[in-house]
């Protein structure tokens, strides 16, 4: 399941979600003008992957300030939050076999 994160306020929520609470959250960095960062929409959204959790999608043009809170400034980008920890993962092989896309 894909949730598309529109503001800030979402985002904010969902980094406290993970951080705060310690409950597991995955947010995928995109930009809308990118190729690869479609192909991962377009696989995720025919059912083409693994996963068996949700998935929270930030737009680099929407929500600029996610980018500042992840210390982060590349597209596409994987940050899950575990237990109160982040991984960020910039690697696209690493990216989509955690997300359970094949190449």
């Amino acid at each position: 399941m894909i949730n598309y994160v529109n503001t800030e306020n979402q985002f904010n929520k969902l980094l406290r979600k993970g951080l705060k609470y310690s409950e597991d959250v995955s947010v995928l960095f995109i930009s809308c003008y990118d190729d690869i960062c479609q192909r991962i929409l377009r696989e995720i959204g025919e059912g083409n992957h693994s996963m068996s959790h949700s998935l929270n999608v930030v737009d680099s043009f929407k929500t600029p300030h996610a980018f500042v809170a992840c210390n982060t400034t590349q597209v596409p980008c994987l940050v899950n939050i575990k237990k109160g920890r982040k991984e960020i993962d910039y690697y696209l092989p690493i990216i989509f076999d955690k997300l359970g896309i094949s190449d």
